[in-house]
C-alpha cells in the first residue's frame, strides 16, 4: 500500500534514527544467567528537526502536518544522506534476515529500499547478505533501490506542534515511526 503523502522538501537540520527490536532478556537473580528471546517485531523510529522556516515555508509544512491527521495518514521519508551508486536485486521470503543478493557496490551499513520499506545491510558472506529489519514482503529476484532509499512512516503521536518566535521564524521537531 502506497503512502498517503510525500515528505516536503524543506531540508533536515538533524536526524536521530534508530532500529528498535522487540527482544526480551531475563536474568536469574541468583546466578545472573540470562535468557534472551527475539520476538518478531523490529521497526525504524526517528526524530527529525527541520531548519528554521519563514512564515511562507512554515505554512506549507504545517499544512502537510495537519493533513496527516495525527497517526492516521502515512508519508514517504528517507535519510537524505544515505545515497549510494550500488545496485542489484534480492531473493528472500517474508521475515527473512538473510537474503540472497546480487549487488554491485553494496557494503555493510548501506541502506536500500524494497517496496515501501527501508533496510540496512548488516553482514555479507558470498551472495548471502544479512539485513534488518526482517524482510516485510517476499522478494523473488526483486530489484532494490540504493538511491536515497525511503520507507513509509507515520507520526509517533496524534499531536502536532511547532514553535514560532517574535521574528516569525518557525521550528519543527517530529517523532516518527515506520508504518507497518
Amino acid at each position: 500500500m502506497a503512502a498517503d503523502f510525500t515528505f516536503p522538501n524543506v531540508g533536515i537540520t538533524s536526524l536521530n534514527m534508530r532500529l528498535v527490536s522487540a527482544t526480551s532478556v531475563s536474568s536469574s537473580p541468583f546466578t545472573f544467567n540470562q535468557q534472551v528471546y527475539e520476538h518478531q517485531g523490529v521497526r525504524w523510529e526517528a526524530e527529525l528537526t527541520l531548519p528554521a522556516l519563514n512564515h511562507t515555508q512554515a505554512k506549507e509544512f504545517s499544512g502537510f502536518l495537519a493533513g496527516l491527521r495525527g497517526q492516521s495518514k502515512t508519508f514517504t521519508f528517507g535519510n537524505p544522506l544515505h545515497n549510494t551508486t550500488a545496485a542489484g536485486h534480492i531473493t528472500g521470503s517474508v521475515g527473512a534476515t538473510s537474503v540472497v543478493a546480487s549487488f554491485t557496490g553494496a557494503a555493510v551499513g548501506d541502506h536500500f529500499q524494497h517496496g515501501d520499506h527501508l533496510y540496512i545491510i548488516t553482514s555479507q558472506s558470498g551472495a548471502n547478505y544479512g539485513i534488518m529489519p526482517p524482510l516485510r514482503t517476499s522478494a523473488a529476484t526483486s530489484t532494490v533501490d540504493f538511491t536515497y532509499p525511503k520507507s513509509k512512516w507515520r507520526l509517533a503521536s496524534n499531536e502536532v506542534n511547532w514553535s514560532i518566535n517574535e521574528a516569525s521564524i518557525y521550528g519543527f521537531t517530529l517523532a516518527i515511526v515506520e508504518a507497518l
